[in-house]
């Protein structure tokens, strides 16, 4: 009697339903993983293979900190009602800017850290719509 109950996700209804708490665990997860692995690979970049102070750790903790809080208020608080294109957008500069920032802690030249900014900036722009773009349905009275 696969016709008895509607599927999970579902309310019978032709599309489905979000049911997301105001903080779930995947939601918070991922930045701070993020902010894990960034806190960590500055560290290990502004230590430039001398030995760790508590420099190097504080400043992997204060920079790993403040990018989990970045993402995670940037998670949650844009919401579907902003277009597509404007959320991918400021993901991409975001992800651009965290990438290009610790690449120039290597002492390569301004123009190399902000070209790698801007690669990955893109290369996330583009991952991210095309993540928008598939997986939440249009906006109601838009042409898409």
């Amino acid at each position: 009697m696969s016709h008895a109950a509607p599927a999970r996700g579902t309310t019978g209804r032709s599309h489905p339903t979000s049911h997301h708490p105001a903080t779930s665990r995947a939601s918070i997860g991922w930045p701070l993983v993020l902010a894990v692995l960034y806190g960590c690979w500055g560290a290990t970049m502004q230590r430039d293979a001398g030995p760790i102070t508590w420099r190097n750790v504080l400043f992997g903790i204060g920079s790993g900190l403040v990018v989990g809080v970045v993402a995670f208020v940037l998670h949650k608080g844009m919401t579907p009602t902003i277009p597509r294109e404007a959320r991918a957008a400021v993901w991409a500069v975001f992800g651009g800017a965290i990438f290009g920032y610790l690449h120039s802690l290597s002492g390569a030249s301004i123009l190399r850290c902000v070209g790698l900014g801007l690669a990955l900036g893109l290369a996330v722009f583009v991952s991210v719509f095309y993540r928008y773009y598939t997986k939440e349905p249009a906006l109601e009275g838009s042409h898409r």
